[in-house]
């Protein structure tokens, strides 16, 4: 099982234990892809996970940049 996906499980198990509903884990399409679609309370939420065995390259937070905003936007609008 890979890092990956070890942390997309992980952050789709804390949703869901939040209240969340996880419409879609790895979502494509020709504009991209999101790792996870999930809604609660009638609001959709898109999540991207950044998964780290340590801090040597920083904070997963760090790593969601100007630009990937914008492509997590355009793949969203889809």
């Amino acid at each position: 099982m890979s890092l990956g996906f070890q942390g997309e499980e992980v952050a789709s198990n804390y949703l869901k234990n939040k209240g969340y509903q996880v419409l879609e884990r790895n979502f494509r399409c020709k504009m991209g892809e999101i790792d996870i679609i999930a809604c609660i309370h009638k609001t959709l939420v898109f999540v991207e996970v950044k998964t780290r065995r340590n801090l040597k390259f920083g904070l997963p937070c760090e790593a969601i940049t100007k630009n990937k905003k914008v492509h997590i936007k355009k793949v969203a609008a889809f």
